[in-house]
C-alpha cells in the first residue's frame, strides 16, 4: 500500500525551549495606535524570529484521514537553520517512526530543503528524489511555499503579506479544541498548551491566490513567543497536527544535515533528478503540492 507524505518547510516549535545562550525572549514591537492586537503580536512574532539563527527539536506529525477513519502519526526529529544576511534557510526533516493507526514500525525517511533543491532521501530503499524549485543562482524561502506545505515555520517573516492573504483571530487558548463538534478528537491537545495564545488564519475569499484548507490554528508560547502546536482542517474534513518537543535554538548544527548532493553512481543508490524547468515549474511550485509516494514499511 502506498501513502504520500508532504514536506517542503519546517515546523514549529514547543515552549520548553533549550538554547546554547538564551532562549530568545518575547519582543515588544512599537505599532501605531491604530495598529490591531492581531498585526501587534505579529509584529512581535517577526522579533522573535530575527533572534533565531537555528533551531532543532523532535517532531510529531499526525495525519488524520476523516473518510477513511485513518491515523498517520510520524516521529523524528527537524533541524532548520537561518542566514539572516543572505535570508538563506535551510531544512531537514528525518523522520524514525511510523504509527498507522494502532501498528508502529521503525522507518527511515529524509527530507531536505536548501533553498533551491528539495530532497527526499529513502536510505533504506536506496532512493533518492531530488527536484529543483528555483533556477541556479536563485533561492527560494521555503516561505513561499507556505500555503502547500503542512506547517509554517513562521507566520511573522512578512507580516504584511500574511495579512493580505487570510484574515487573523486571537483566541482563547482553549477555542476550537473543547466542545468541538466537527473535530472531537482534538481534545486530548488542551492539557499540552498551557500559557499560550492561539491564532487562527482563515483564507480570504478574494485572495490572489486560493488555498485548499479551511483554516489553521497556531499556539504561541506567550513567554518566548515560540510555537508550540499547529492544527490544519482541510476542506475535505482531515487534520494535520504538528508538535515539536525538546527545542534547542541558537546551536552549531552539522552542515551535512542539510547536503543535497546526489550519491554517486557506483553507492548504488537510486536516483532521480528533476531540474528547473523554468516558469512552468514556477507555476506548478505556486500552484502544486510537490508530493512523493513513499512505500509503507511493515514490522
Amino acid at each position: 500500500m502506498l501513502h504520500t507524505i508532504i514536506m517542503l518547510c519546517a515546523l514549529s516549535v514547543q515552549p520548553d525551549v533549550q538554547t546554547t545562550d538564551q532562549a530568545p525572549a518575547p519582543t515588544t514591537v512599537a505599532t501605531s495606535p491604530a495598529a490591531s492586537p492581531a498585526r501587534a503580536f505579529m509584529e512581535s512574532l517577526a522579533k522573535t524570529d530575527d533572534s533565531i539563527n537555528s533551531m532543532t527539536g523532535d517532531v510529531q506529525y499526525t495525519i488524520i484521514q476523516a473518510l477513511e477513519s485513518d491515523l498517520q502519526k510520524r516521529i523524528g526529529k527537524l533541524y532548520l537553520t537561518t542566514d539572516h544576511d543572505t535570508g538563506q534557510r535551510g531544512y531537514a526533516v528525518r523522520f524514525n517512526s511510523l504509527q498507522l493507526d494502532n501498528r508502529l514500525s521503525d522507518i527511515r525517511e529524509h527530507y531536505i530543503f536548501d533553498g533551491r533543491w528539495f530532497v527526499e532521501r529513502l536510505p533504506d530503499q536506496k532512493q533518492f528524489n531530488k527536484r529543483e524549485l528555483v533556477a541556479k543562482g536563485e533561492q527560494l524561502d521555503p516561505m513561499e511555499l507556505m500555503r502547500e506545505a503542512p506547517f509554517w515555520v513562521s507566520l511573522g517573516r512578512n507580516t504584511d503579506r500574511v495579512f493580505e492573504s487570510y484574515t487573523i483571530d486571537l483566541l482563547d487558548r482553549t477555542d476550537g479544541l473543547a466542545n468541538n463538534k466537527d473535530f472531537p478528537e482534538l481534545s486530548y491537545l488542551i492539557e499540552t498548551i498551557d500559557n499560550t495564545q492561539q491564532i487562527k488564519l482563515t483564507p480570504k475569499p478574494n485572495a490572489a491566490v486560493q488555498d485548499d484548507w479551511e483554516w489553521v490554528r497556531i499556539w504561541f508560547n506567550n513567554d518566548t513567543n515560540l510555537p508550540m502546536l499547529y492544527v490544519k482542517a482541510d476542506w475535505t474534513g482531515d487534520l494535520q497536527i504538528v508538535q515539536l518537543f525538546d527545542v534547542k535554538t541558537n546551536t552549531e548544527l552539522d552542515p551535512n544535515l542539510f547536503d543535497t548532493t546526489t550519491p554517486p553512481v557506483e553507492s548504488g543508490w537510486n536516483s532521480q533528478i528533476s531540474e528547473w524547468r523554468g516558469e512552468a515549474d514556477k507555476a506548478t511550485v505556486n500552484s502544486q503540492t510537490i508530493e512523493y509516494e513513499v512505500i509503507e514499511q511493515t514490522p
